[in-house]
């Protein structure tokens, strides 16, 4: 049987969800069956994760739930069932949800509860006092408030859940999720006493979402719990359930040598969303060059840490960030030879935490992928991999490449580069997404060092 089956209402939300699935190393296939739900039934075994898209989104709520309730039939038994909605709550979002916790009702004596967690923090939707958000902006003062088939009335997720539905909901706000620990997991028995059908969690990234699912799960350790949300809140269930295995991809190392304003907003984006473990240089005692043996060593403590699952986080493989600047008292003055030191240092270090080996002396790659943000650190990085290249795969962003080593010992090691002045707050996170997409999909077989496949 697949582990993971979520229910979408539109191909587009499903296929979505299903990457994050495949991210984390489950097999994933999303299904358009229609009304032949034989072949869901057909496919599950197959793989790990099946999603299954019903087209649903603008059908009348009664034909939406029959539809539902047929594919998960269909796909029963899965060890997590979600029913995918909508970031911005349009569709029949209660009607879906209730076909799904009242279908798996009739399917096992387990108590079933629902956990909807709708933020999508790397889209820029927050769930804040209950209520949907897009940009931090509530969902009936956006352009969505025109939608000619979906007109947003309301952002109250409560009020999707309970249209067309009778589902009973209790909301756990934002302060009692950034707690934590006992006053979380206290909240959520509290709420349960009442025996709602559904719990809805305010989250701000995808920290908050990890965090009450981690809860839920200490909280009714032997309850099937559903996911409603459009595919991160899913994700940090599975995860905290043992389903995924994104320990199959080591973790990502990013590169960092710019002291720009761009650079280091970005820097704080991405560590306050995603598992992120922070290195900053040693230097050399009295002076302000980098000591090149001791950082390196300090970041291969840090992956190791990482690959052991120390820092891995909700949003897939961890990160060790390698950063000489993350704000704005890091900003020294430093001579021109001082300053064109700097990413010769940090090319240096990262041939040096490439080249080491394992117990039996053999070459290993401690990393999945290389993430470097800067023309001169890029070029610095590819130098000291002995690399003479990089084989393009993608524009993850306009002046940001994904891609694969070519030549040297580290050939086909998966990169994406980007310059020190490209994009906004968040495109460090989008291109340590597109490295981890590249990584979990890129052989771990070297090329040879010219740069084609060995024959």
């Amino acid at each position: 049987m697949a582990s993971v089956l979520i229910v979408g209402d539109d191909l587009t939300g499903s296929n979505g969800a299903a990457t994050g699935m495949a991210r984390r190393g489950l097999r994933t296939v999303t299904l358009r069956v229609g009304e032949h739900h034989e072949e869901i039934t057909a496919q599950r075994d197959a793989y790990d994760a099946v999603v299954v898209t019903t087209d649903s989104r603008h059908l009348p709520a009664a034909e939406a739930a029959r539809l539902t309730a047929a594919a998960v039939r269909a796909g029963w038994p899965a060890s997590f069932v979600s029913s995918r909605c909508d970031s911005t709550l349009r569709g029949n979002v209660g009607a879906q949800a209730q076909a799904v916790i009242d279908t798996i009702r009739t399917l096992t004596d387990r108590e079933v509860i629902g956990l909807c967690m709708p933020a999508f923090p790397s889209a820029d939707r927050q769930t804040v006092g209950g209520l949907q958000l897009m940009g931090g902006a509530r969902l009936e003062l956006t352009e969505l408030a025109h939608d000619v088939r979906t007109p947003m009335t309301t952002s109250s997720v409560a009020a999707a859940l309970t249209r067309e539905s009778t589902l009973t909901c209790a909301e756990i706000g934002l302060e009692t999720i950034t707690a934590g620990g006992s006053d979380l997991e206290g909240r959520i028995e509290s709420l349960l006493a009442d025996s709602p059908d559904i719990l809805i969690g305010d989250a701000f990234t995808e920290g908050h979402l990890d965090a009450l699912a981690r809860a839920a799960l200490a909280v009714r350790p032997d309850a099937m719990w559903v996911g409603i949300d459009p595919g991160p809140g899913s994700w940090a269930i599975a995860e905290r359930m043992g389903l995924t295995g994104s320990a199959a991809t080591p973790p990502l190392l990013a590169v960092s040598g710019s002291a720009t304003e761009l650079t280091r907003t970005q820097l704080t984006t991405l560590s306050s969303s995603r598992g992120v473990s922070v290195v900053r240089p040693v230097f050399l005692s009295g002076t302000r060059r980098i000591d090149v043996e001791a950082t390196a060593a300090d970041v291969l403590t840090h992956l190791r840490a990482a690959s052991s699952g120390g820092a891995a986080g909700p949003a897939g493989p961890a990160i060790v960030l390698l950063a000489t600047v993350l704000d704005a008292t890091d900003i020294i003055d430093l001579t021109e030879a001082e300053a064109d030191d700097i990413p010769a240092a940090l090319g240096r270090i990262t041939k040096a935490v490439l080249d080491d080996a394992d117990a039996d002396g053999a070459a290993a790659r401690p990393v999945g992928g290389l993430y470097t943000t800067g023309g001169d650190v890029t070029a610095e990085v590819l130098h000291g991999l002995g690399g003479v290249g990089i084989e393009i795969r993608d524009e993850v962003v306009p002046l940001a490449t994904a891609g694969t080593v070519v030549g040297g010992p580290h050939a086909g090691l998966p990169i994406v580069t980007k310059g020190g002045l490209v994009g906004g707050a968040d495109t460090a996170c989008v291109c340590l997404d597109a490295l981890a997409d590249l990584a979990s999909t890129t052989p771990t077989t070297p090329r040879s060092t010219s740069g084609k496949e060995p024959s």
